[in-house]
């Protein structure tokens, strides 16, 4: 099965999303315009990827503090990561204390069952506890699976079949998987097919995103089979696999066409970490829900498409899809977006748009222009709100002006 590099595109959305190798759910958990959150978090999947369980930890339970100072209303994800961190790191103890936090603090929130799976992951199962086998027995069984991958296919495919259909634990069955993807032969796509259409949840999750990562043509072509009868969940894992096989084609199609509003809003988020922005912007005139319009924008920001943007912010008939048009440019950000911003502020026809112009400049962290923007202000009402931006931002000039207006 020929193996494919992913491009820094697919390792962007990786980073801002919860990782699509790790068999938990893959959302966007803070909010892409919020640098300081957004960039914790990343830092916190990086070092997971590599291994660095120390310093993970340190991110997202700095990610954890800054959400509660913030007041943000999805701390719980924070909590998750940090007990994702300890179970992988074999802290097994603090493990299970930080899920009767989550579960304690946030008993709403959807991230318990995963961490609760988490748990059950890690302990051994019921035939290992009968049989007075342990970790050793496992790790010997990963070791006899990895084996097989140098093994002829029609000896190994036997065999790996046995694990995958057998009582095998379910790190054991996902070393199958990851086997049958090094082994060049039709049948082993087969396989990794077959557990991808009729699999327990986990390992049918794995194995759709392994065939999106393979980019076979025959393995792609049968999840766009199963796609539209498949369920929420498997359609949402089959947009990934599509998005690592770089097909914009069918995420495009998904965006366009599929019922599931958060489906489309996910294929749309997907378009914009793919940099699909010529998909997107075909797909703009076509979408009547205000909610994905701005999805798409948002997009277009993540895809940092300065253009695009700039033509929507100063045209567009909908006032909050050119508001999150300033958004957006603030979150592609760099001297050119501040210059667009600047240019918009000053033909903004309302108060209410000069101060979302502000907020895209605030997103950004340009201080730097909205110091030109209070220098070149008449108004007493604008330097007033260009002030109370720079305070907020904690830039020294702030404090000069101040210091001015008092002289």
């Amino acid at each position: 099965m020929n193996k494919r590099i992913h491009s820094g595109v697919a390792c962007l959305l990786l980073a801002m999303a919860a990782p699509l190798a790790l068999a938990v759910p893959a959302d966007v958990e803070v909010k892409v315009a919020d640098k300081e959150l957004n960039q914790l978090y990343s830092q916190g999947q990086e070092f997971m990827a590599k291994s660095d369980w120390r310093q993970a930890l340190d991110s997202f339970a700095r990610l954890e503090k800054r959400m509660v100072e913030r007041g943000e209303s999805n701390v719980d994800t924070a909590v998750f990561w940090q007990a994702y961190v300890l179970v992988q790191a074999k802290r097994v103890s603090d493990a299970r204390r930080m899920v009767d936090r989550l579960r304690d603090n946030f008993p709403q929130s959807r991230w318990i069952a995963e961490a609760e799976n988490l748990l059950r992951q890690d302990e051994p199962d019921a035939e290992t506890e009968l049989t007075g086998s342990g970790d050793g027995d496992k790790e010997l069984a990963e070791i006899a699976v990895e084996g097989l991958m140098s093994a002829p296919p029609e000896r190994a495919l036997p065999l790996l079949r046995k694990v995958l259909h057998g009582k095998q634990p379910e790190k054991v069955k996902r070393r199958a998987l990851f086997v049958l993807t090094q082994m060049d032969s039709r049948e082993a796509v087969k396989e990794i097919i077959e557990v991808a259409r009729k699999g327990d949840p986990v390992l049918r999750d794995e194995a759709i995103r392994m065939l999106g990562v393979s980019g076979d043509g025959a393995a792609l072509a049968e999840l766009e089979s199963f796609y539209k009868s498949a369920s929420t969940g498997v359609r949402r894992e089959v947009l990934r696999a599509w998005m690592n096989a770089e097909r914009q084609d069918l995420v495009l199609s998904a965006a366009r066409d599929e019922a599931d509003l958060a489906l489309r809003s996910e294929a749309i988020q997907l378009l914009g970490a793919m940099q699909a922005t010529a998909e997107l912007k075909r797909l703009m005139p076509s979408v009547n829900e205000p909610e994905l319009q701005k999805q798409i924008v948002e997009s277009l920001g993540i895809a940092e498409d300065l253009d695009a943007l700039v033509q929507i912010a100063g045209s567009h008939p909908s006032e909050a899809i050119r508001f999150e048009a300033f958004r957006a440019i603030g979150i592609v950000g760099g001297e050119k977006a501040g210059n667009a911003l600047v240019a918009l502020y000053s033909k903004a026809k309302s108060a209410a748009e000069r101060d979302a112009v502000l907020h895209g400049l605030l997103i950004s962290d340009d201080a730097s222009s909205i110091r030109t923007l209070y220098k070149y202000s008449k108004s007493k009402e604008e330097k007033l709100q260009i002030l109370r931006v720079l305070t907020a931002m904690g830039d020294d000039a702030a404090l000069e002006i101040i210091e001015q207006e008092l002289q």
